[in-house]
């Protein structure tokens, strides 16, 4: 079947793999339910929903590599069949070594094609088109997060199994993009001296203005913050409202609100500058003590919840947005792997972050992580504000 790239369904289809590339975050309202069910801790629990980005984190960086070798939309297929596959082993096993090993197989799938969600859209369309493209691009993601957590909690009512079933979904993503989109190769990203000569790792690393390193740390602790409150919520919510309450359709307003964060991004950058990146921390700041200091008020750790939402919609666009001017051209896909690195850590050690919290403070309550985190982050505020006070006193 030979589509345009310009038609209507195959920009759809060149959208739809983003709506389960973020998924794996989808099962976490049953949680609770196979924590009691497999007699597991709290952490090894909160660890299935972030144990795939592990696999994301490696397979993001060979992916360009791969897809040179394979083809991208043979390689993008492939990730979004590794998704339906490892998603629903667990509705048939009851295993946690299983389901773990499951898990890490979405994760393969996910770095797969990661990057080439993006590399595609920049392969098949220009102007205003891939600029418009990208947008969509991201809000998918948040859309499919936010629909399948609601699934997955609608679902759980028949048991923790079911709610793997909506990586089912993976199935006709793939055959839809397959059958739909056009292939499109994507010459060697390896950076160049001047006189056209590759540059190695080591040059590559020596280039890269040292700050892109503290970027990486920044974006660690942004989205453990985002994904420790993610995971968390639902045994939470079961302390306060019951073992019977289903958190799935309330954690999916969440990535709704990142959704809204996102659209007005341009505009509150366009008033307030650099004050963006301090209303992101801000956010931060406040979700962390509503949830903290809660003490079994459902009202404010929904509310935290919610406020938690809006900071990587504005932190990460700020952050993106002057990577030109903070390194050189020759390293910007270095720069630029190195923070999407520091994500996927931040994901995957949230639950251990948490429980390492826990057992300093000698406490297991579960609100216990969110005043530090809270902490953290005024930390970095206060530092923040003294640099650019500092900056503006020299100028």
């Amino acid at each position: 079947m030979t589509i345009k790239p310009q038609s209507f369904i195959t920009k759809l289809a060149v959208l739809s793999i983003s709506l389960i590339l973020t998924s794996a975050v989808a099962i976490s309202s049953a949680l609770p339910q196979m924590r009691e069910e497999l007699g597991i801790s709290m952490t090894q629990s909160e660890m299935l929903s972030t144990v795939p980005n592990v696999a994301v984190a490696i397979f993001v960086i060979l992916s360009s590599w791969i897809a040179q070798k394979f083809g991208v939309k043979r390689v993008i297929t492939i990730g979004v069949l590794l998704i339906g596959i490892g998603g629903i082993v667990p509705m048939f096993v009851s295993s946690y070594p299983v389901i773990l090993a499951s898990r890490l197989l979405m994760g393969v799938g996910s770095g797969l094609y990661n990057a080439l969600a993006v590399s595609i859209i920049n392969a098949l369309y220009t102007g205003d088109t891939k600029a418009n493209l990208l947008g969509w691009r991201s809000s998918a993601e948040n859309i499919g997060q936010a629909a399948f957590m609601a699934i997955a909690g609608l679902l759980l009512t028949f048991g923790w199994h079911w709610s793997f079933a909506i990586y089912l979904a993976a199935f006709p993503i793939a055959a839809f993009f397959w059958f739909i989109v056009p292939d499109i190769t994507i010459a060697s990203d390896t950076p160049t001296d001047e006189h056209g000569k590759k540059l190695g790792y080591g040059s590559i690393i020596k280039e890269t203005n040292p700050f892109v390193y503290a970027l990486a740390l920044f974006a660690v602790l942004l989205v453990l913050n985002s994904i420790a409150i993610q995971v968390r919520f639902p045994s939470i919510c079961n302390e306060v409202m019951g073992e019977g309450f289903n958190s799935g359709l309330v954690l999916s307003l969440m990535p709704l609100v990142g959704i809204v964060a996102g659209a007005v991004f341009g505009t509150v950058h366009k008033l307030t500058g650099k004050g963006t990146l301090y209303l992101g921390l801000i956010a931060y700041i406040a979700a962390n003590l509503l949830i903290g200091l809660s003490n079994g008020n459902f009202a404010m750790v929904l509310a935290g919840m919610l406020v938690s939402g809006i900071p990587c919609s504005w932190c990460f666009p700020y952050i993106f947005n002057g990577m030109d001017s903070l390194t050189s051209a020759r390293t910007i896909a270095f720069a630029t792997s190195t923070i999407f690195i520091g994500t996927n850590t931040g994901t995957f050690i949230a639950p251990l972050a948490m429980q390492a919290i826990q057992s300093v403070l000698h406490t297991d309550s579960l609100y216990a992580p969110f005043p530090v985190l809270g902490g953290i982050f005024i930390l970095i505020l206060i530092g923040l504000a003294a640099h650019d006070l500092i900056k503006r006193r020299s100028a």
